[in-house]
């Protein structure tokens, strides 16, 4: 299956936010179904399922997914429960200050994983709905994002058709 890269997107609590280290604790992945154009897609929490070697060094903190509108580093990332959850530490710059202060006055609330899938498996199939999970998927950066596709659940999807990217799938 060509996947290529894909995004989901959060949303930020307002006291997960720390103003003297210039820091925001967010949630960026969950294994919440996401409708593709494949099936449903869960990405696994497990934890061997999700490499987060390329995040916890120092990976991008981004405007809307932009890889040149570099806002932040991404200082810790783990898996909490079934989330994954990071602390992201703002630049000083001017558009590192901007965005750090419309996430304080709740203006841009919505946050987005960037990531690949390089294994699959088929978990199930209803009403002619395949469901897939994740056992193998890398973040690659963690954006703030203004229009997330699907508020209404929290959970946003779109695709980068410009990035190449082949998964595995998986047996059963």
């Amino acid at each position: 299956i060509k996947t290529g890269k894909l995004f989901r997107t959060l949303q930020v609590r307002k006291e997960s936010i720390n103003t003297e280290e210039r820091t925001v604790e967010l949630s960026f992945s969950s294994e919440t179904p996401v409708m593709r154009y494949w099936g449903n897609e869960i990405l696994d929490h497990g934890p061997r399922s999700m490499r987060l070697a390329r995040v916890k060094a120092g990976g991008p903190f981004l405007m809307d997914h932009n890889p040149g509108d570099h806002r932040g580093v991404i200082e810790e990332v783990s898996i909490d429960g079934r989330r994954g959850v990071a602390r992201v530490r703002f630049s000083r710059s001017v558009r590192g200050e901007e965005l750090f202060n419309d996430i304080q006055d709740g203006i841009r609330p919505n946050i987005s994983v960037g990531y690949i899938i390089h294994k699959m498996r088929l978990e199930n199939e209803q009403d002619g709905v395949k469901t897939y999970r994740a056992t193998d998927w890398e973040p690659l950066e963690i954006s703030s994002v203004s229009i997330p596709a699907d508020i209404s659940v929290g959970v946003g999807r779109s695709e980068d058709r410009n990035f190449a990217h082949e998964t595995v799938l998986e047996p059963n």
